[in-house]
């Protein structure tokens, strides 16, 4: 999907690699794409990239069982 004033436009399909995608998010960089699929277990990285395809796959895929929910949650730093 690509941004536009009046709202998002169809820019490709792509298959998540897996069954019942239950989930997906954009990383707080907007350079990933994460998406859990519920019935086979796994959770598949994608690249978003503008000087490529939209979005490509990254090659990461995480075995987890039944994944629900993707969500990123903010590292806080240490301070002395």
């Amino acid at each position: 999907m690509r941004s536009l004033a009046a709202g998002l436009t169809f820019v490709e399909r792509q298959s998540t690699r897996g069954k019942i995608p239950r989930c997906f998010a954009i990383d707080p960089t907007g350079h990933f794409l994460i998406a859990a699929n519920q019935d086979s277990d796994s959770i598949v990285v994608f690249r978003i990239s503008a000087q490529t395809r939209p979005i490509d796959l990254d090659g990461q895929t995480v075995e987890v069982g039944k994944p629900g929910a993707v969500v990123f949650v903010p590292l806080e730093t240490a301070t002395p």
